[in-house]
């Protein structure tokens, strides 16, 4: 196959003319600083302890008188569990610290509040981060029923009375009432029904409740239960094919964090590649568009080749979808460094070897061979194209094959050795994405030689096919219909007006 002449300069000129065009306006700055910005509001609300979320007064209508209080020592007791999770996370992430270390023992032996004291007098930092989760924690607030009815405390729940909490007035949210008829009935009243924490609460304790009436009719007791299950076998992972070890459960071939990784980086990299191919071919589509509505395609041809636009186009909107992209990838950078230098071990070891020349390798061939695909193919059918309806028209089939390549890419993080996922990394119109993913998994090499083989050679015959289609679309100005007629007189045998 002849490759088309192209003069590099025009082609540059041409690609710096796209790139210029989109750069320079105010829309796609907006669009750049964009990540950077929510970035910073999100930064900035964390640091602060900022709650986003308004907090809600609960109360609890018992006319039992038997449940109230257990529900209430029940939330109090949540509260408490969350933060000594979030004390205990921080505490072990210094593994070289013996008084972060000795306080975690305490924690186990002696409980959270016990620790409490020396927590703030020896870890400041911890303490700040502490105060802000409970600070996030208390959004839910029980404060005592307003009336001794739910219909007396009807006019509460719609704003007509306000009920009071330290003195204050606040807006009651909800109320669970417990009564007694037959049997006992539990029901939450509430103008937000969305807003479903205090039905949990009350859910968890009346289930709790009917397991230790369950369990003490055996003369059982749920801690024993709850020990029981603490104390249950582990399941552990191995790897067979992990190198080294030898014997049954060989721990050097056990399944940690650092072996699931890089199927975690090889899925989000398997997404910026969808994502990079999409927008950008979609700005080739309507580049060529716009172009054509505006005659600017017929000026271009007095001085350049068909195959130098198309060219320059490819080489402009790739450097526009970098530019573009450039955010997400500074802080996916950042990002990871972050977790390298600072987070779990086990993950950061993960991540290095994740990337591997092999990964980074194919990534770059199949990002480029997926873009000139489908960027060639973007730039024919808008060629071919005299409206945003016909263009529409024209490209809907392709992006449902590029939405369905973007369902197929999870697959590589629950079953990559499913046989559509092997398909999808084969067929050369969803390779690029499917064949990413499952490189983790160690896809023979010969399925990789022949991903790349099959999706270069369609590429090829996708840039030829582009080039006759976008001189057609532009010299006949025909568009939608001319293509249709050729079809049918062609391929049909039928006759044409």
């Amino acid at each position: 196959m002849r490759l088309p002449a192209i003069n590099l300069r025009r082609a540059l000129l041409i690609a710096q003319r796209d790139y210029v065009g989109y750069v320079k306006t105010v829309g796609f700055w907006v669009s750049f600083f964009l990540p950077f910005i929510m970035g910073a509001i999100l930064l900035f609300v964390a640091s602060r302890g900022i709650n986003v979320s308004p907090v809600r007064y609960e109360a609890i209508l018992d006319e039992t008188g038997q449940h109230r209080a257990g529900i209430e020592a029940l939330h109090a007791r949540s509260a408490s569990q969350e933060l000594e999770a979030i004390t205990r996370r921080l505490l072990e992430a210094l593994p070289n610290d013996e008084k972060a270390q000795g306080l975690v023992k305490t924690i186990d032996a002696e409980g959270f509040d016990s620790a409490r004291a020396q927590i703030n007098e020896d870890f400041p930092l911890i303490a700040s981060q502490l105060e802000k989760a409970e600070t996030a924690s208390s959004k839910m607030v029980m404060i005592p029923a307003p009336a001794q009815t739910i219909e007396a405390i009807k006019p509460f729940l719609d704003g007509q009375e306000m009920a009071q909490y330290e003195g204050d007035a606040v807006k009651l949210n909800g109320v669970i009432h417990i009564y007694e008829t037959d049997s006992l009935q539990v029901d939450y009243w509430s103008a937000n029904f969305n807003a479903q924490e205090a039905q949990n609460l009350a859910t968890r304790y009346f289930r709790d409740l009917a397991t230790a009436d369950y369990l003490a009719k055996g003369g059982l007791n749920t801690a024993d239960y709850f020990q029981a299950r603490s104390e249950a076998v582990q399941v552990k992972s191995f790897d067979p094919t992990k190198v080294g070890g030898s014997g049954a459960g060989s721990e050097d071939q056990a399944v940690t964090i650092a072996d699931r990784m890089p199927y975690f980086v090889a899925f989000a990299l398997a997404m910026y590649l969808w994502m990079s191919v999409f927008s950008g071919s979609y700005m080739l589509l309507t580049s060529m568009i716009e172009e054509k509505m505006n005659k600017l395609l017929e000026m271009m041809l007095a001085t350049t080749r068909f195959s130098e636009i198309i060219f320059g186009k490819l080489m402009g909107i790739a450097a526009l979808t970098l530019t573009a992209t450039l955010p997400y990838l500074l802080i996916g950078i950042f990002g990871i460094a972050g977790v390298i230098a600072f987070g779990d071990s086990a993950v950061g070891e993960g991540i290095i070897s994740a990337f591997t020349p092999g990964l980074l390798g194919f990534f770059a061939i199949f990002l480029v061979l997926g873009y000139i695909f489908y960027g060639s193919l973007f730039i024919a059918l808008g060629a071919m194209s005299e409206s945003i309806q016909d263009a529409q028209t024209l490209t809907t089939p392709i992006m449902f094959v590029l939405m369905a390549c973007m369902f197929v890419i999870p697959l590589g993080l629950s079953t990559p050795d499913s046989p559509i996922l092997i398909f999808a990394s084969l067929f050369p119109l969803s390779a690029p994405f499917a064949m990413i993913v499952r490189l983790p998994s160690d896809p023979p090499l010969w399925q990789l030689c022949l991903s790349v083989t099959l999706l270069l050679i369609m590429t090829l015959g996708v840039i030829a096919l582009s080039g006759r289609m976008f001189r057609y679309g532009v010299l006949s100005g025909s568009g939608v219909k001319g293509l249709t007629d050729w079809i049918k007189r062609k391929i049909l045998r039928r006759k044409t007006n």
